[in-house]
């Protein structure tokens, strides 16, 4: 069986593991767009409940106006950076704490600064209980501090989507080392369950894993090097 999968398998692979018609809260860190590529639109249509969480000012209003749950315009860090202000820089729909984003060759268009908790208190506020039955993360590339700022033990998520471009092992190492394991990849998010669920990533599955998560590292670095050269030099990747 396979465990690696296309973003359109999203919703069926959503619904096969949490089961048809369950309804369950969310947690949508980096939610920005109100309806495209989200990870839990579908699911709020479905009879969930959530928060949103989204420091860009145009993205926050725009899921205001188009989402039920509620939308705290901040960004998510570790607890040094909390209470603080950090600058988030932007690219088109991308945005990212961090000075060079995660997708190669990116050109920054612009900054502004935006306050900063950790999800923990972000969450606290909005009153949510344990367990959490979803968690996604999308930050560009700050996903590491998030997770500093997030108590896995104490909001026990029954499933963890991360996205994750794989350019070194450094986040997926850091789940695991917080009492979760990787079972599935869709699109570009990792899903990670605790430890004590029962799923188990089949020969097929762990093989798929090992060539994304391993083999393949040697190529995507030389590829995202010669992306950040040719930005650096003006140069633009011939059309395809």
């Amino acid at each position: 069986m396979r465990a690696i999968f296309g973003t359109e398998h999203q919703e069926r692979r959503i619904a096969e593991f949490f089961g048809e018609g369950y309804r369950g809260t969310f947690v949508d860190v980096g939610a920005a767009d109100a309806l495209t590529s989200s990870q839990t639109y579908d699911l709020e249509r479905a009879g969930w409940s959530g928060v949103l969480i989204e420091p860009r000012p145009d993205c926050a209003e725009d899921l205001r106006r188009q989402r039920r749950a509620p939308v705290f315009q901040v960004a998510c860090s570790s607890p040094e950076r909390a209470g603080a202000a950090m600058t988030l820089h932007l690219a088109g729909g991308y945005s990212s704490l961090n000075d060079e984003f995660v997708i190669a060759g990116l050109k920054p268009e612009g900054a502004i600064t935006v306050p900063v908790r950790t999800l923990d208190d972000v969450l606290i506020e909005a009153n949510i209980t344990a367990p959490i039955d979803l968690v996604s993360i999308d930050v560009e590339g700050h996903e590491v501090d998030v997770l500093a700022g997030f108590d896995l033990q104490r909001w026990r998520p029954r499933l963890l989507v991360i996205e994750d471009h794989v350019l070194n092992l450094n986040l997926h190492r850091l789940t695991q080392s917080l009492g979760y394991k990787w079972v599935q990849r869709v699109d570009f998010n990792g899903w990670y369950v605790p430890n004590d669920n029962p799923i188990r990533v089949s020969g097929i599955g762990r093989l798929q894993f090992i060539r994304k998560y391993y083999l393949s590292l040697p190529t995507r670095w030389v590829r995202d090097g010669l992306r950040r050269l040719r930005a650096r030099s003006g140069i633009m990747p011939p059309k395809r």
